[in-house]
């Protein structure tokens, strides 16, 4: 709406396509932070109680799975387009970088202690939904769609385990994306 307000044209096609990306493209990557936190969430019971303590504290804690776990775990190349030098690397324009965003979230000058899950981490300096112009436009989205996935899952199955050793559980050997292959919980008693 905004381009057409300042006199651009969005083409059907365009308009499509935007529709299915906000409407497809985030699934996959919201229901591997959500495996993603259950698995944590499940290896640490006092996390885990402390967040059924008080679902008010769900906002920090989605926060910090982002960070930890970052899904999408690097962007597409990108291309420099004029000569930088970055963290003592000399870049040209043309060459092809790609951030990475898993990284960049793990960095200490960003977050003191960035191996430890930390669920009351604040400031939280993650880069999980990318930045500037290459922000996630469904950042809003997947955080509410985390929340209620993890509250909902803790309100049915409050004494929901992991059903093998943590150990036993596997990842995806897929570049680009942090997700888990199974996750074979018990309901408990």
């Amino acid at each position: 709406m905004r381009v057409e307000k300042e006199g651009g044209r969005i083409s059907p096609n365009e308009i499509v396509s935007m529709v299915f990306l906000l409407l497809f493209a985030g699934h996959e990557t919201t229901t591997h932070l959500i495996s993603g936190s259950v698995f944590e969430l499940l290896k640490n019971p006092g996390l885990r109680d402390w967040l059924e303590e008080d679902w008010s504290r769900a906002d920090l804690a989605v926060e910090e799975f982002l960070r930890f776990i970052t899904p999408v775990q690097f962007t597409k190349p990108r291309v420099v387009r004029k000569d930088i030098e970055l963290g003592g690397v000399r870049l040209k324009q043309g060459d092809r970088i790609m951030p990475m965003l898993a990284a960049a979230n793990m960095d200490p000058l960003a977050n003191p202690h960035p191996e430890r899950l930390d669920l009351q981490r604040k400031p939280n300096r993650h880069i999980a939904f990318g930045t500037g112009i290459h922000f996630c436009l469904g950042h809003q989205l997947a955080r509410v769609e985390s929340k209620c996935a993890l509250r909902s899952l803790s309100l049915r199955w409050p004494k929901l385990t992991l059903a093998v050793s943590e150990t036993e559980i596997t990842w995806r050997k897929r570049p680009g994306l942090k997700a888990i292959n199974d996750l074979p919980v018990v309901a408990g008693g």
